[in-house]
């Protein structure tokens, strides 16, 4: 999504509230809740910024960091030029690609884990049964 946003802001030069709605229409992001969410405010009439920090926080599916990142975004979008704004987002997406290494290397420890108790519970189970 911020990819796709760099292109709209560099090649387009689109103001935010529209490049947002836009992107929530789009069929790439139709069940997107984070995007949808700040169409819905940007509609309701809250400022960018206000209604992307609020997506964010009403973001149930999110963690703390990831919410951190988004508001981190959210907070400078629209306030500068395009270079500062695609700046914004380069730094915003390699801190998501971050997040998510470290999410799936939490993944990877607890399946580990998981699978170590479920085979000491197969070897309890079968001293049991004998």
């Amino acid at each position: 999504m911020l990819a796709e946003m760099k292109v709209m802001i560099r090649y387009r030069s689109v103001r935010m509230s529209e490049l947002i709605s836009e992107l929530a229409a789009s069929k790439a992001y139709a069940r997107n809740p984070f995007l949808r969410a700040a169409a819905a405010n940007i509609s309701a009439g809250m400022p960018v910024n206000e209604a992307w920090d609020a997506a964010a926080s009403g973001a149930l599916f999110l963690t703390d960091t990831d919410r951190d990142i988004l508001r981190g975004i959210g907070a400078g979008l629209g306030g500068s030029d395009t270079d500062g704004q695609l700046s914004l987002l380069e730094l915003g997406a390699s801190m998501i690609s971050g997040a998510l290494e470290e999410a799936e290397r939490e993944r990877a420890g607890r399946s580990r884990m998981l699978f170590g108790v479920w085979t000491l519970c197969g070897i309890g189970a079968g001293i049991i049964i004998l």
